[in-house]
């Protein structure tokens, strides 16, 4: 049974009290959820395969507001389900030669300490606040991918070569970044390869595949055993998720691609606006 407001539980749901949501353990019966659950996980997979990043940001608001999963579950199971689904990408990347090792090596190795470092933080923090921080995030990457122009691409060089000195800053904010909120991060990793390490667009985005899927399992190492995770649900997720990655790599071959990237961005602006609001009300 999901966490809906006309429900007498709900309150109790939403802060994790009523003990079967806690657990994150629902009816067998209970087909809405599964549902759900197949449909929301094959749109993350879409968006990530026709965009390249934002998708994985739909996740943490899907299990939380629509599944009624707690907080820090639902930041711990979408490490699972971004990582996962990052690794699948990463060695399809490998395989076709457009995976720089050097620099994915490196980003992750930073990325490591950064993600453990941003999974005890949001051990400690409030569920409102570390809401409040995740829907800030949507609006910033919302308006990145309102403003992004395809033509605002670095030449770059088929070597892997990097300024270190910045890549290892920028390596670890992302890193905790992806702990604290259970997000890649893509968004950040593709530009910094591209303009930092000089690398071909391609190379970048099959690069940052790789250190998204390494931060996102330090993250998720670091809330096993401190959270409840829903392996059913973690699961259809990400089997969803990468059967819709795949719909959509082939549709962003046939349609106008950029257009629909301005309506996806409209939607997380609006919807991390909403949060944003309703989490900050809430503190």
């Amino acid at each position: 049974m999901a966490c809906y407001e006309d429900l007498p539980e709900a309150r109790a749901c939403q802060k994790g009290t009523h003990e079967k949501y806690r657990r994150g353990e629902y009816r067998k019966g209970d087909r809405m959820i599964w549902t759900l659950a197949l449909v929301m996980g094959g749109l993350v997979g879409l968006s990530l395969g026709m965009f390249g990043s934002g998708g994985s940001i739909l996740a943490v608001p899907i299990l939380v507001y629509l599944l009624g999963i707690e907080t820090k579950s639902a930041i711990a199971m979408s490490l699972v389900i971004v990582g996962v689904t990052a690794f699948w990408g990463a060695w399809q990347q490998w395989r076709q030669k457009t995976l720089c090792l050097r620099a994915a090596v490196f980003f992750s190795a930073v990325g490591i300490a950064g993600a453990l470092g941003g999974t005890w933080v949001g051990l400690r923090i409030s569920d409102t606040l570390q809401m409040s921080l995740f829907a800030l995030l949507m609006v910033v990457v919302a308006v990145t991918m309102l403003l992004k122009k395809e033509t605002e691409v670095v030449p770059g060089k088929n070597e892997c070569q990097m300024r270190t000195d910045l890549a290892g800053g920028l390596g670890a904010g992302v890193g905790f970044m992806t702990g604290l909120l259970g997000v890649g991060g893509g968004f950040l990793i593709v530009p910094a390869l591209n303009s930092l390490g000089r690398l071909k667009l391609r190379l970048a985005i099959g690069t940052s595949l790789f250190v998204i899927a390494v931060n996102a399992a330090a993250g998720a190492l670091g809330y096993f055993g401190k959270v409840n995770f829903n392996w059913p649900l973690v699961a259809i997720f990400v089997v969803c998720s990468l059967l819709g990655s795949g719909w959509g790599v082939r549709l962003a071959r046939r349609m106008p691609v950029e257009n629909l990237r301005k309506s996806f961005a409209g939607l997380i602006l609006l919807l991390g606006t909403w949060l944003l609001v309703k989490n900050l009300w809430g503190l």
